[in-house]
């Protein structure tokens, strides 16, 4: 190994990421074995299959795949002493759960674990004179895993001061803006993304130009993004390709939300960009997972970034009206829903609801008379039409 593993602290996050991947590839190389890196919680930061060699057991190929391993697997690894060891560990074969026996380096940097080199070994081939060099890569990524997330942390605070306006915005901005190769005068939006485990993964994943990460709290990960780098589909394979989350894993996608705010004019007004961006991760929550919800498709409900809950439904549903909400049939609700959205038309309302023309005009009878609006008046069709988007949101239910 001619490698030097000394990394000075100002490389840029994409060099610090590529070098966690040299070092990956370094260990494998060494050991002549297939190897992964992964946090202290067994999440995935960078694999090397030592050029074609491709072992895989089920642990090593979920790892891949899904970026991380269940709490059983974690368990099973953890009850044969790798967070305690102060060197590489072996660990042996379990036919039940898959596993082939494997060589754990941990990466530990002044008395604390940052993660582990795990490296494909069923017949214990490894020869223990590599070691000490084993010892110091895994040394050397666990302190760029130590530095990439004091720089994280840092650019978490400097969100944190641009979206809650601390006087010191304008030096927050500056900094936040240059971590992403940004202008603080370019248009930009902001995304929130509630994904499994993204918020632990964040520090370490490669980020693309145009783009900065910041954790968000209650598990979601806020990026400012240049505008133009977001897709005109609201579609979310296209959405996280953009972000630089393009590995995608069906399970974590439907468990995925997404919501995008307004397009402003700098990074004077994130504060009004992730105030959209709230907004649409409460709708978008409301719904199920998988989907983008966009600031510039609320409609009405926009609202709820100017106005209490308790105001809007002071001001926009009347006790009848709530009640009428709270109690009607789902049926009838719909009915509501679609005969407003098709603009009063009774014909298209029955086509979308599949159902004959007559029994759209018995449900609207009973919204007239138990709502105490008149459909035929624009006014009543507006306020119902309100109620009808902010109630799940506004009302509190019975």
């Amino acid at each position: 190994m001619g490698r030097c593993h000394s990394y000075p602290a100002h490389q840029c996050d994409n060099c610090l990421v590529t070098t966690l991947e040299e070092l990956v590839e370094d260990m494998a190389l060494l050991l002549e074995a297939p190897c992964t890196l992964e946090d202290a919680e067994f999440r995935l930061i960078g694999f090397s299959d030592q050029r074609g060699r491709a072992a895989v057991d089920t642990v090593r190929q979920r790892s891949i795949l899904e970026r991380g391993s269940s709490a059983e697997v974690r368990d099973w690894f953890h009850g044969h002493g790798i967070r305690e060891a102060a060197g590489p560990v072996r660990t042996p074969t379990d036919d039940a759960r898959g596993i082939v026996g494997r060589l754990c380096v941990p990466a530990r940097h002044r008395g604390r674990v940052y993660g582990y080199f795990w490296l494909l070994d069923p017949d214990n081939t490894i020869d223990e004179r590599l070691w000490p060099e084993a010892g110091r890569i895994a040394e050397a990524a666990a302190e760029l895993l130590d530095l990439v997330e004091r720089r994280q942390e840092r650019r978490d605070a400097l969100f944190r001061e641009l979206v809650e306006g601390v006087t010191a915005a304008r030096l927050s901005a500056t900094e936040l803006a240059a971590a992403g190769g940004l202008d603080v005068h370019e248009p930009v939006r902001c995304v929130l993304v509630q994904r499994p485990e993204l918020a632990e993964q964040v520090a370490s994943r490669p980020t693309r130009p145009g783009v900065v990460w910041a954790r968000a709290g209650a598990g979601t990960c806020a990026a400012v993004v240049r505008a133009s780098l977001l897709p005109a589909t609201a579609a979310l394979p296209d959405v996280l390709t953009a972000l630089g989350l393009s590995r995608r894993v069906a399970d974590l996608d439907r468990a995925t939300h997404v919501a995008v705010g307004p397009t402003v004019r700098g990074f004077d007004e994130l504060a009004s960009a992730h105030t959209g961006a709230l907004v649409a991760l409460r709708v978008a929550r409301a719904g199920a997972g998988g989907a983008v919800v966009d600031w510039t498709s609320l409609g009405p409900l926009t609202l709820l970034a100017v106005a209490r809950d308790g105001d809007l439904a002071w001001s926009l549903i009347p006790p009848s009206l709530a009640r009428f909400l709270r109690e009607a049939t789902p049926e009838v609700l719909e009915t509501a829903r679609v005969f407003l959205d098709e603009a009063g038309s009774a014909s298209r309302t029955a086509q979308r609801l599949a159902v004959h023309r007559q029994t759209v005009y018995h449900r609207l009878s009973q919204v007239e008379r138990r709502s105490g609006c008149d459909l035929s008046s624009g006014e009543d069709r507006l306020r119902l039409h309100l109620a009808l988007r902010l109630a799940p949101f506004v009302l509190d239910p019975v």
